[in-house]
């Protein structure tokens, strides 16, 4: 093919480049500051990591690229079971560093949707907060049942 470009300078369909079949020579210190196969850079950390990030909230790595709210984590460990995606893991006391099994409480996203507009999570008392988790289950109930 001919090195022709339309009116616009734009390459024309089907068209060689330049460059194709030529090897890349990086010049200068480009080749010793390049990443590395098989390095690992700085700041990586390992499988079993435990960090906290900004919000609050406390993360485990599980293998590389996959990370989980280490509340969830604790939860389906201490119960044996997987969570679905519709549900996540309410700290009972609002203490987001209290990760005891008995503080952490499964519970469906239409009932934490509840739970914030209602303000039924007290963080004095637990018992006042799996009161207000079973008011919220009732509240999905009721407005389930009115669909129907």
């Amino acid at each position: 093919m001919t090195n022709q470009t339309n009116k616009k300078g734009q390459f024309v369909k089907g068209m060689t480049p330049w460059n194709k079949g030529k090897h890349f020579k990086a010049g200068g210190r480009s080749a010793e500051t390049q990443f590395k196969k098989g390095l690992k850079p700085p700041k990586y950390q390992k499988i079993g990591t435990i960090t906290k990030h900004k919000d609050g909230y406390t993360f485990i790595k599980l293998a590389e690229h996959k990370w989980q709210l280490y509340q969830r984590y604790v939860w389906e460990k201490h119960h044996h079971k997987k969570l679905k995606k519709s549900q996540t893991v309410l700290f009972l006391d609002g203490n987001r560093n209290n990760f005891a099994p008995d503080n952490l409480m499964a519970i469906s996203r239409k009932e934490l949707a509840i739970i914030n507009h209602e303000r039924l999570l007290t963080k004095d008392s637990i018992d006042l907060s799996k009161t207000g988790v079973l008011i919220a289950k009732l509240k999905v109930k009721i407005n389930d049942k009115k669909e129907k």
